[in-house]
């Protein structure tokens, strides 16, 4: 079992996962909610055990199959060498999502890699609330979006360019600009991306969608 350090300030996050395309997405994604977090990568369990000898993590993010772990002996691995901290866990596999739900422990979270980018950020929020890390504090509206600015703020977030959002609700391109800087000064973001996260963040709080999130998600449902 790892040493847990006392007095530490745990704002560490550990990612696992032996694909530097999806660490680095989930790295990203981590760092737009939690700047403040201090993140590690690594590609193996025992990586990632070696290092918390010296810093020990908040949270973990880790893909289920991992090089160096067998499925049946995973779980029992990390209660053992990462107790008491959350853990969210990435798979494939119906199989293995049925898998860690038998298990029914509160700190493991699992969801599929498929899984769309904004339900993602709202998963990995949860587990950082959880870890009591500090999350990127969302201002609240300054003022109600139009619904057009909303419908344009929501094809924004699933990645549509402008021309693209034009074509979708029927405007020229020039009026999609408009409404994307009024949107930018509303939510006082600094771009796109951030407005929408901003906007969708805004109305989960408002909406207390958080914990139905965590609750639908959670490994210990009663399914």
């Amino acid at each position: 079992m790892v040493k847990k350090l006392e007095g530490l300030e745990r704002q560490v996050v550990f990612v696992i996962d032996v694909h530097p395309i999806v660490s680095f997405g989930l790295v990203e994604m981590v760092k737009d909610v939690a700047p403040h977090a201090r993140i590690r990568q690594f590609s193996t369990l025992k990586e990632a055990a070696r290092h918390a000898v010296e810093e020990f993590p908040a949270l973990i993010i880790t893909d289920f199959h991992l090089r160096d772990v067998q499925a049946e002996t995973f779980i029992g691995l990390f209660e053992t060498l990462f107790p008491e901290i959350p853990v969210l866990i990435t798979a494939n596999d119906e199989k293995v999502m049925g898998q860690l739900k038998r298990h029914q422990l509160e700190r493991f979270i699992a969801f599929s890699k498929f899984t769309p980018f904004a339900k993602m950020i709202d998963l990995i929020r949860v587990g950082l609330s959880q870890a009591n890390i500090e999350l990127l504090q969302m201002p609240t509206l300054s003022k109600a979006l139009t619904h057009k600015q909303v419908e344009v703020l929501e094809l924004i977030g699933a990645g549509h360019s402008n021309k693209e959002i034009a074509v979708l609700l029927k405007i020229s391109v020039e009026t999609v600009k408009g409404h994307v800087k009024d949107i930018l000064e509303r939510l006082k973001a600094k771009n796109r991306m951030e407005a929408s996260i901003i906007y969708r963040h805004t109305q989960i709080q408002k909406h207390s969608v958080y914990s139905n999130l965590s609750s639908e998600l959670h490994l210990s449902t009663n399914q």
